[in-house]
């Protein structure tokens, strides 16, 4: 089934309408497969205020024409599948019990879980399972800085790069905010060593080997320098550190918690049903 551009024109000019004020279309058909239709109601929430013409029209043609599709496909499987295979009462039920169950733990869990980890509890963790914890690529915390030559003051960089005085720090910082086409002081976090050839364009055949042998390192390419001052690397399949895993241990922690919770709440059920009586085997 097809309608014609007109059609759609008017459908479109219709809706674009409801967008700005209430429209009574006494909700005309727009399209029929067999004894299903589908109205005018059934699509007037398509198009969000402020779309185009052009673009209300595409989505609203769209809409129809899956419609159809959909419709006709469900009557061709309606007609050639046996009253067996079209009925699902016994999935249903077994779907329908499982969302209530879902529905009941998370609300249980919403009201009792405990949310809050100690340092101590992460840490400990950490050192329990730190075999689960290993690296699949080499990361830095680094300090790199990307600037254009010819920025002023550009000999004081270097030191300032090395250093690792928190004043000395905050100067960077300030002077980076002001010349430099890209920096990171990334001292507290990890970034992957990747990352950072992807800012600092150098050459290194065996990042391993360059970790172990480098810290601090100027590069120089038209028309930028590069600083860069590695403080702390880690290499591919050694332990990933601690302040790298805290999340993900935190969320560990908390999805086992989330266990122990069903479970308790699970057998208490089902001991007081017991002690109730309220169930029995034969």
């Amino acid at each position: 089934m097809k309608i014609n551009n007109f059609s759609f024109l008017l459908l479109v000019l219709i809706l674009f309408a409801c967008n700005k004020a209430t429209f009574d279309d006494s909700d005309r058909v727009l399209a029929r497969v067999y004894d299903e239709y589908l109205y005018f109601s059934d699509v007037r929430n398509l198009i969000l205020p402020g779309t185009s013409p052009s673009d209300s029209l595409s989505i609203t043609r769209n809409y129809i024409n899956k419609w159809v599709k959909n419709q006709l496909l469900l009557q061709k499987a309606e007609k050639n599948l046996t009253t067996d295979q079209k009925d699902f009462s016994s999935q249903l039920e077994d779907y329908r019990n499982s969302l209530i169950i879902y529905k009941y733990e998370s609300e249980l869990i919403r009201q009792n879980r405990d949310t809050l980890i100690s340092e101590e509890e992460i840490e400990d963790y950490y050192i329990r399972n730190r075999e689960n914890f290993k690296l699949n690529e080499n990361i830095v915390q680094v300090v790199y800085v990307k600037i254009k030559e010819g920025s002023p003051k550009l000999s004081m960089i270097q030191n300032l790069v090395k250093s690792d005085e928190e004043k000395d720090r905050d100067s960077l910082e300030y002077y980076c905010l002001r010349y430099a086409d890209d920096y990171g002081l990334i001292d507290r976090d990890w970034i992957t060593f990747s990352d950072l050839l992807l800012r600092v364009p150098i050459t290194v055949t065996n990042p391993e080997s360059f970790l172990l042998n480098n810290t601090f390192g100027k590069y120089h390419k038209k028309p930028h320098w590069y600083y860069y001052n590695i403080l702390n690397y880690g290499l591919r399949d050694s332990i990933s550190p601690l302040s790298l895993e805290e999340e993900n241990i935190i969320s560990i922690i908390l999805n086992k918690r989330k266990k122990l919770l069903i479970k308790k709440m699970q057998n208490e059920i089902y001991e007081q049903a017991m002690q109730e009586n309220n169930f029995e085997f034969f």
